[in-house]
């Protein structure tokens, strides 16, 4: 798997520990500390804590029903833990609303690809722009100057939105007759619309080809620079979580099993027993 050079150099600063040296320093934009979330009397996540500091590309792994989804929507807000603590950029954020959090400067997509298929791809990327709109929506009715102003200004953002996630091209197509592909870049397209300073990916690369998945993988590092982004994704495609990610988190029955770079989880003797059993190798999988 290809790598870019500023993986590789991000990666030597997990490995000689600067990772975890900032996850305990002002630098954390993300902490979850003892997270436990119940469903009647089954325990979804237990225990969970980490620590992403900003700048990073980080991932949480595990065989399915291992707890990732429910650790991503209780981080993005859409589940409140019974337990534990959520801070985000020195606020806790545990009980906040997704909109609130979305305000704070957190987005997130979905693994259901939750694109309004009859809208443009342009007007995709608008709705995410409104969540920074200053003007009310009363003033539309009454035809004041400045909403209009804003709303061109808004139009302008999504075309240069469009343009840096390549799909220029695509502008006034329905996002429903794109290829699946396209919509992914889409659905992210339209979570940087809000301007955040995380995001957070729920199995990106879920329904995409082999190429699809690596055009996708350099896309995710090329925003990460060009937006100067922290990201945090849930993925079951490997070969996309190793080529791409500092640092990994592994959960298995809702608890952390293994943390730390890609090389340490991949030969963690409770990461292969997880994924593949106690007599099979990582070479067969992972």
């Amino acid at each position: 798997m290809e790598e870019s050079r500023w993986l590789v150099r991000e990666r030597k600063k997990v490995s000689d520990g600067t990772l975890r040296r900032d996850a305990d320093q002002t630098d954390t934009l993300l902490q979850a500390t003892n997270v436990t979330m119940r469903f009647g009397g089954v325990t979804a996540v237990s225990g969970l804590d980490l620590a992403l500091p900003k700048g990073r590309i980080a991932g949480i792994i595990g065989p399915n029903g291992a707890g990732k989804t429910t650790a991503f929507n209780i981080l993005s807000g859409f589940y409140t833990p019974q337990e534990g603590s959520v801070v985000f950029n020195g606020v806790d954020i545990r009980g906040r609303s997704p909109a609130d959090i979305c305000r704070m400067g957190m987005a997130r997509t979905f693994q259901n690809i939750r694109l309004s298929p009859q809208m443009t791809v342009l007007e995709n990327i608008m709705v995410g722009c409104h969540v920074r709109r200053r003007c009310p929506w009363w003033m539309a009715p009454l035809g004041l100057p400045a909403f209009y102003r804003e709303e061109e200004e808004i139009r302008e953002k999504g075309r240069k939105l469009a343009q840096r996630v390549h799909l220029a091209d695509n502008i006034a197509e329905q996002a429903g007759s794109l290829p699946y592909g396209a919509q992914r870049r889409l659905e992210i397209a339209r979570a940087l619309a809000t301007a955040p300073e995380l995001l957070l990916l729920d199995e990106p690369a879920a329904g995409m080809n082999p190429q699809e998945s690596l055009d996708l993988m350099h896309f995710i590092g090329h925003i990460r620079d060009e937006f100067g982004l922290t990201i945090l994704l849930i993925e079951h495609d490997m070969k996309v979580v190793m080529g791409v990610c500092q640092y990994i988190w592994v959960m298995e029955y809702g608890a952390l099993i293994a943390q730390g770079d890609p090389d340490t989880v991949r030969s963690n003797p409770d990461v292969i027993r997880a994924y593949l059993g106690e007599e099979a190798s990582l070479e067969k999988g992972l």
